[in-house]
């Protein structure tokens, strides 16, 4: 009798195991990728158009900057100097700044004119899907530094330096540290002196020239495809 409830109890155990072997079994298998593994990632958004790129298209003469409410290629850019035909501008150098400090970059070029070296410059300036153009003649705009200011002079007692501001009819010039020359009525002449627009010394006021003179030039670049194509982009 103790045998036979041994039997039974074996061949009892025996099934269950095989039971149990076959639920195993029949488990779905676990994947091993993760479910963000699985799940295709999104493709990555195409980053947005340089904001110099207007700038290397108007430099390349793909496209017209304004100027004087003209559209003008760069091809042209005698015409911002002179409607005469006998006057021959180009730009020959090039500079990257922020000069109004909005966080913005302008394009300055250098314009030889007639092969006179020191005519002047012309500001390129990007508003909104657009670029301005304003021309400034040599001695209103010299000296460019590296932190936006520059020198300019109306004659022997009236020069300085100071920094330029945008608004919607053009530009404007803030004088920080200059001189200016009057005339009473016997036609005697009398120079005023001011260091960050307030009255000076003449002392004062060629010290602050002279730091003036010894902060750093802009970077100027040969104007040609190469360097448009490094620097612009």
């Amino acid at each position: 009798m103790y045998k036979r409830f041994l039997v039974f109890l074996f061949l009892f155990l025996f099934v269950s195991g095989l039971t149990a072997c076959q639920n195993t079994e029949q488990l779905p298998p676990v994947s091993s990728e993760s479910e963000s593994e699985s799940v295709s990632e999104p493709e990555q958004s195409q980053s947005e158009e340089s904001p110099l790129s207007l700038y290397k298209s108007v430099l390349l003469n793909d496209i017209p900057f304004f100027s004087d409410n003209r559209e003008l290629f760069i091809s042209e850019i005698s015409r911002v100097v002179s409607e005469d035909s006998s006057v021959k501008a180009k730009a020959t150098k090039f500079a990257l700044i922020d000069l109004d400090k909005d966080g913005a970059l302008e394009i300055i070029l250098w314009l030889v004119v007639n092969d006179n070296d020191d005519f002047g410059f012309e500001i390129l300036r990007r508003k909104d899907d657009k670029v301005l153009g304003y021309t400034l003649w040599y001695r209103a705009f010299m000296e460019l530094k590296e932190d936006g200011t520059f020198s300019f002079s109306g004659g022997a007692a009236d020069f300085g330096y100071g920094t330029i501001a945008f608004t919607e009819d053009g530009y404007e010039v803030n004088k920080i540290s200059y001189s200016e020359s009057s005339f009473d009525s016997d036609n005697n002449q009398t120079v005023s002196y001011f260091v960050n627009q307030k009255k000076a010394s003449n002392e004062d006021f060629l010290a602050a020239i002279d730091e003036q003179s010894n902060k750093k030039d802009v970077v100027w670049y040969d104007f040609s495809e190469e360097n448009i194509k490094t620097h612009i982009r």
